[in-house]
């Protein structure tokens, strides 16, 4: 352990002073591209493997209309799916990884669209079929053969959709108009945001600019949202879901009853939120000497005289991970070491031009998992970003381990989200204990709470306002811009102290990228947030214990529905109102926390 921290502190380096600092020391940059002849030997190779891909598909097609005529066809159907679904993941992870490592490279992302949607549209007769049987007829084959059982669930998620689905002819046609009605509303976003300046202005005028740039295409923008909404709801509607966020919500288990429920509780708890902002608001009046704060001060709050903010080489961020993962255990430890481990050839981090920015992990059952980023730096969000990440990746191992069916790799993205946050509570906590200086301490407090500890009260202004608005939308309340601005000032006034004082922040519906994007996403980070508090509540109490628990969980895979998986493995009730109660209490602590080592 002592040498450990000594390391450390040879390879953290202050950025204040320095002219330049190489996040890859003794030319070791060379050693962190991903080997991508890991996955394919060529790209001559994945096209001439794609041949196999089809012929699987036609063996499975050549099921078609006996799936369930026996217990034995249905369990050979759902094993030909799961071996086609793990080829096409491979394929699709290293066409995404060409075009991500040159953007130039539109074909390698367009064949990977190709490709899914040809498997997608042959295989679809599947899910057909299983909706097909009666009740007594699908458990008659299930006890007829107790291979089945392994797909119980896989059968029940399919079943589950039997009123909201059509038939395979309609079902074709939706595939084939849903992009052309529910996806040019983001490309002309993309188009609208792209004159804005930066998200996180750090002077008045930054500020002013950024919101200029944004009305000057209010009007635009409140098109593309009002018609987004508009149209979402009629395919919802096409599906017999009341609205799109009931058809959203459906997907991930949740219902509209239990969402509203949650966000109404953060809303009345949204205090806290409130007096962390005016904490953090007087300690920049402190230390600045000024009195009128605003919000562009957060962005650029000096820091205190004593602490210069870290810089980390890559050896050193390899091993602080480590290090903080190490009380979840050898397996997980094993894991993060293989994939950290540049000898592995399994991170692809080193800057460059035409790479894709920002940081996500790919992978597949049965294919090693990877980490791309736009480039290491070296700050503490490269880091954090880094542990994030890693653990999708581990999880994706920890299945891959357990021979977890393809069909339960994947869950509610809200499920996941957790596991990856709690670890990024993991890495602000183990920085913080291990500060040397006040300003060391004060700034990963900061990171614990401004990284992912807020997260559910900064997100969930975002989706009551998302569903509002589809919901004004529908009842003919919003027609343009004024009514959102309108709706969005009323809601983010119960969570914040700053849309007050900025008038301007009555626009924030303009820039939530999300909203537009992926509609009603933004509601798994109000969970996975929670979830991820309450975990980490678990862990601070018990580390061996919730260690257990946490990797016997991701190694299970997604075989039950995620609240399921919630009280099975960590005893965890979504519906329960203490929930939000015992997490907010955490956060006012850890608050109160940072309050005492402002004034230290």
């Amino acid at each position: 352990m002592k040498v450990t921290i000594v390391l450390l502190a040879l390879m953290v380096i202050p950025v204040h002073g320095q002219e330049h600092f190489e996040p890859f020391p003794n030319g070791s940059a060379t050693q962190y591209h991903i080997d991508l002849t890991r996955i394919f030997a060529s790209p001559n190779a994945e096209r001439a493997d794609r041949s196999t891909i089809r012929r699987d598909l036609a063996a499975l097609q050549a099921l078609r209309g006996h799936v369930t005529g026996s217990g034995e066809n249905l369990l050979r159907a759902l094993q030909k799916n799961d071996a086609l679904q793990m080829r096409v993941a491979r394929h699709a992870m290293y066409l995404y990884l060409r075009y991500a490592m040159d953007t130039r490279d539109e074909k390698s992302r367009e064949e990977s669209d190709a490709l899914g949607i040809e498997v997608d549209a042959g295989s679809a007769f599947l899910r057909q079929e299983i909706l097909h049987p009666s009740d007594a007829r699908l458990a008659a084959m299930m006890k007829a053969d107790a291979r089945l059982k392994t797909y119980r669930y896989a059968i029940e998620s399919i079943r589950r959709w039997r009123t909201h689905t059509l038939s395979e002819p309609e079902e074709n046609l939706l595939d084939q108009t849903e992009p052309v009605g529910l996806q040019w509303q983001f490309d002309l976003y993309q188009r609208l945001i792209s004159g804005v300046p930066s998200s996180r202005p750090t002077s008045e005028e930054a500020f002013r600019k950024r919101w200029e740039a944004l009305d000057s295409e209010r009007d635009l923008f409140a098109f593309t949202l009002t018609r987004l909404a508009a149209s979402g709801n009629v395919f919802a509607h096409l599906r017999h879901f009341d609205d799109a966020a009931q058809w959203s919500y459906f997907a991930r288990d949740l219902t509209r009853r239990g969402v509203t429920s949650l966000l109404g509780r953060l809303a009345n708890a949204a205090e806290t939120y409130k007096r962390y902002q005016r904490l953090r608001a007087d300690h920049i009046a402190k230390t600045t000497g000024h009195d009128d704060v605003n919000v562009w001060d957060l962005s650029a709050e000096p820091a205190p005289s004593s602490f210069n903010a870290p810089r980390f080489t890559i050896d050193a961020a390899r091993q602080i991970i480590i290090e903080a993962t190490s009380p979840l255990g050898a397996e997980y430890g094993r894991e993060i070491a293989a994939l950290l481990d540049p000898a592995n050839g399994r991170m692809d981090i080193v800057p460059g031009p035409h790479r894709k920015s920002g940081g996500f992990s790919e992978g597949a059952i049965g294919t090693d998992s990877v980490f791309f980023s736009g480039g290491f730096g070296g700050s503490y969000d490269n880091i954090r970003v880094l542990m994030h990440e890693s653990t999708h990746a581990v999880q994706r191992q920890l299945m891959t381990a357990a021979h977890v069916p393809v069909m339960y790799a994947k869950g509610p993205n809200y499920l996941p989200e957790a596991l990856a946050i709690f670890n990024e509570l993991v890495l602000a906590d183990f920085m913080a204990s291990r500060a040397k200086t006040p300003g060391d301490r004060v700034f990963y407090l900061q990171q614990f709470l401004d990284g992912k500890g807020m997260i559910a009260f900064v997100v969930a202004p975002e989706a009551e306002l998302e569903e509002a608005v589809y919901d004004g939308v529908a009842a003919g309340r919003i027609h343009g811009a004024d009514d959102l601005d309108a709706l969005t000032k009323r809601i983010y006034d119960r969570y914040s102290i700053w849309p007050a004082k900025h008038d301007q922040l009555k626009g924030q519906w303009m820039a939530v990228p999300l909203m537009y994007e992926d509609p009603f996403y933004d509601l798994n980070y109000v969970y996975g947030g929670i979830i991820a508090l309450r975990m980490y509540s678990m862990y601070t109490k018990d580390p061996s214990s919730f260690a257990h628990r946490y990797v016997a969980m991701m190694r299970n895979g997604y075989t039950a529905p995620a609240a399921t998986l919630l009280k099975d493995f960590f005893g965890i009730d979504l519906n329960d109102p203490e929930l939000v109660t015992d997490v907010v209490r955490m956060l006012d602590a850890r608050v109160e926390q940072l309050r005492a080592a402002y004034e230290r």
